[in-house]
């Protein structure tokens, strides 16, 4: 049975093979701190809850983990970029636009398994993806959605209690 720290890896692989992820980080939003040094970054926020399924004539047969994605990126204040305000804006549209695509990427290397790491996860529901703005110190921005994996329970007692 895979573990919560399984997939953690899987994802930081996900994140080391990407060409446009430069940092990957794992913990709760609030310890996203405004000192990362390498943009854009893929946090994975592992806070949510996790369900363990019943089914009647099997028992506790799977497991629901829900995580959050974030990727942001570095606001660039100096950077003359032409998008539909014109002009002399900053790079938040192209942001936006970017960190879904990346959003995106994992969503698909996911549910195709394309890197061979989750033939034994089955991505579930649909995946909203919202933006955010100026977080951190003013200057990050990016997307983020909520994730749910499925994974089987072999019912295995991983530390087996005895008397």
């Amino acid at each position: 049975m895979l573990k919560i720290k399984d997939i953690i890896n899987k994802f930081k692989t996900i994140a080391n093979t990407h060409p446009n992820i430069n940092y990957f980080g794992v913990g709760s939003i609030s310890d996203l701190t405004d000192d990362i040094l390498y943009y854009p970054y893929l946090w994975l926020d592992t806070t949510p809850s996790h369900t363990i399924n019943y089914v009647e004539d099997n028992g506790y047969k799977s497991i629901e983990l829900e995580f959050i994605l974030r990727v942001g990126d570095k606001v660039n204040d100096n950077q003359l970029v032409g998008d539909i305000r014109g002009l002399g804006t900053t790079n938040e549209i192209d942001i936006i636009s970017d960190t879904f695509s990346i959003i995106l990427d994992i969503v698909n290397t996911i549910s195709e398994d394309s890197l061979g790491l989750f033939q034994e996860v089955i991505l579930i529901d649909n995946v909203v993806v919202e933006p955010f703005y100026n977080e951190d110190t003013g200057n990050v921005t990016g997307n983020q959605a909520t994730i749910i994996l499925k994974i089987k329970n072999d019912k295995i007692c991983l530390t087996p209690l005895n008397d």
